[in-house]
């Protein structure tokens, strides 16, 4: 696998009760959150309407980015950054340690009981008990919706919360059978294992808001592997409608 240009984006969160919506991460090869105005590297929190959780009035305060590494400008609601690529580590029984091991064509696996999905829940579960926020579970919905943004960016070469044809974050929540109240997206590209794509995401406040919301419930981890063996992660969180 190559050595990854980590970059990282962010997605929106939208409460479809009350109308009101908070930023949600997505990150290619670097960890960076996408709701950015465009050509600007600086995201910009969206709001959405009930039934239209993907549309982003203007006029709101920006989200901030990354802070700690350096940043390429890039259009639409991402930008992107170098990350050092981490040292795969031996698998073990803990899921934390495990995650430091590089992925591969084998770690593509849409269940809940696959490593990736263990792997990146642990961490995150880890990060939102020292936030004081409930554990976070796996919905099979949710993955399915993060596998097939992830397959889909890898398969056609962008990054982007919208794909080439204007679906978005909300569209494929819904899409894959889930009724949110509330949900929020995540993107990487570059990241070699689930511990650096965590890493990159938590030093974002933008990605790292969305890790540690504790209005969000339930969470689905998407990986595909490009023909170059990029790795693409999303990870969409999610509420559901009571």
């Amino acid at each position: 696998m190559r050595g990854p240009a980590v970059g990282l984006g962010l997605a929106v969160v939208a409460l479809a009760v009350c109308g009101s919506a908070t930023p949600a991460l997505a990150v290619s090869g670097t960890a960076t959150p996408a709701l950015a105005v465009p050509g600007s590297a600086t995201p910009a929190l969206a709001y959405a309407p009930p039934g239209t959780p993907d549309v982003a009035p203007s006029g709101r305060p920006p989200v901030s980015g990354w802070g700690d590494a350096p940043v390429r400008t890039k259009p639409h609601r991402r930008s992107e950054l170098e990350s050092p690529t981490g040292r795969a580590a031996v698998p073990g029984a803990d899921p934390i340690v495990a995650s430091r091991t590089a992925v591969t064509s084998a770690s593509v696996a849409p269940g809940p009981q696959s490593p990736v999905q263990q792997q990146v829940l642990a961490l995150v579960n880890q990060e939102r008990k020292e936030a004081g926020c409930d554990p976070i579970t796996l919905d099979r919905r949710l993955i399915q919706a993060a596998n097939r943004h992830a397959s889909d960016m890898a398969r056609r070469g962008y990054f982007d919360h919208e794909s080439p044809a204007g679906e978005k974050a909300g569209s494929r929540v819904t899409g894959a059978g889930y009724p949110w109240r509330r949900y929020g997206e995540n993107i990487a590209k570059g990241q070699d294992s689930p511990f650096r794509v965590m890493a990159d995401w938590m030093r974002s406040p933008g990605h790292r808001e969305n890790i540690l919301d504790c209005r969000l419930d339930q969470m689905g981890v998407g990986l595909a592997l490009a023909a170059d063996d990029t790795p693409y992660w999303v990870q969409d969180f999610a509420t559901p409608r009571s």
